[in-house]
């Protein structure tokens, strides 16, 4: 399974089911310590498929892992798309050039 595709799935998933599914997934959830000593040990801590991110709550912390993995898939420059290994196509640049 490829990050973006366990993005797909998390995001197909009700916000109430989605930790179920995250674990289901392969996924692992720390819940912050009882008494923390600094900022960090506050924070909820997710991680899948070598992606970790933490946020002040769970919910918040599932949804930066959907977001952080969609932002690791490169884009097809026509639409948007992931990438196809078939499609002939090279990569989107990474930034967007502004025109003045």
């Amino acid at each position: 399974m490829t990050p973006y595709t366990a993005a797909q799935t998390l995001n197909a998933t009700p916000l109430l089911d989605r930790a179920r599914t995250f674990r289901d997934l392969g996924g692992n959830i720390w819940r912050p310590d009882h008494d923390p000593w600094v900022y960090e040990e506050m924070l909820w801590m997710v991680e899948l498929l070598g992606i970790r991110v933490d946020a002040p709550t769970r919910g918040q912390a599932i949804s930066l892992w959907i977001k952080t993995a969609k932002d690791r898939v490169t884009k097809r420059a026509t639409d948007g798309r992931p990438d196809c290994p078939f499609n002939g196509q090279c990569p989107a640049p990474d930034k967007i050039p502004v025109e003045a």
